[in-house]
């Protein structure tokens, strides 16, 4: 991604009301749509900073826990409360695990948040459209961070990926947090990047196959499906992300990115809003 700089002050109006060459009917369309996301995103923001649980980070200290005293890292429970990563990601966390939680809850606060503003930053520099994704991102993004989760952080390197050389890395990072991401290496495979896409899955292998042998598998616990296209109809997953991939296939090479994120993004067994940020 490669944004023009366009400032705020040219971008926010035309972003919240439409170019005044619109019809009518598009600049009330947009005003509405824009009034929306400023109204949920407040209510977002106002939860978060109400509650800040930081759930999912004492989900990523226990497992650094376990791992200092030599207990298994994988623990099977319930859905939201057990670890699901690359053992990768739980050995880092090890140092931390020795701190006081709120000095941890701090310092992760604030990488999250600040990889959320740069989130919106670069989005909202791209233009109007730009802002107004930068509008449905950060509240989102901001809730996410207040409970602990990576998704920013996961997130920031992934806006650019297709054009970098480390993309394989952060690809492979990503497949390894959330699995699915690993469909983004199809976008390599229509571009004929052979070399590129090899090294994204054996980075990913490199990163989670250490975890098949110390209990990834069994830590699944108890699954809810319920929020997924899954849970809805396994035909209707099978297909739309059959479909999804396939279109990377077949859509022009600005779009294949876009293409393979959706197809990502449909493929997790548990969907929640924030994860279709990962489209952006």
């Amino acid at each position: 991604m490669h944004p023009s700089r366009v400032t705020l002050a040219e971008a926010l109006p035309a972003a919240l009301f439409g170019p005044r060459s619109a019809p009518p009917w598009i600049r009330f369309a947009r005003i509405l749509i824009s009034a929306l996301l400023i109204g949920i995103g407040a209510d977002q923001v106002v939860s978060a900073i109400r509650e800040w649980p930081l759930h999912d980070m004492d989900v990523y200290l226990a497992a650094a826990g376990r791992i200092r005293n030599g207990e298994p890292l994988y623990v099977a429970g319930a859905a939201y409360s057990t670890y699901w990563y690359a053992p990768w990601f739980a050995v880092l966390w090890v140092p931390l695990s020795y701190l006081p939680r709120v000095a941890v809850a701090i310092g992760w606060s604030a990488v999250l948040l600040v990889a959320t503003a740069v989130i919106c930053v670069r989005l909202g520099r791209i233009g109007p459209s730009g802002l107004l994704l930068a509008l449905l991102v950060g509240p989102t993004l901001f809730a996410v961070s207040a409970g602990g989760n990576v998704q920013a952080l996961m997130l920031l390197p992934l806006l650019s990926w297709p054009s970098q050389r480390s993309g394989p890395l952060w690809v492979a990072m990503a497949a390894s947090l959330k699995l699915t991401p690993i469909l983004l290496v199809l976008v390599y495979v229509r571009g004929r990047e052979w070399w590129s896409a090899l090294l994204t899955v054996a980075l990913t292998a490199v990163l989670v196959v250490p975890g098949l042998f110390v209990g990834l598998l069994g830590s699944q616990g108890t699954l809810d499906w319920g929020t997924s296209i899954l849970g809805l109809s396994p035909l209707l997953y099978v297909v739309s992300v059959g479909l999804a991939a396939a279109s990377v296939f077949v859509l022009p090479a600005p779009i294949r990115p876009l293409a393979a994120a959706t197809s990502a993004v449909l493929a997790l067994p548990r969907l929640f809003l924030y994860d279709s940020l990962c489209c952006a």
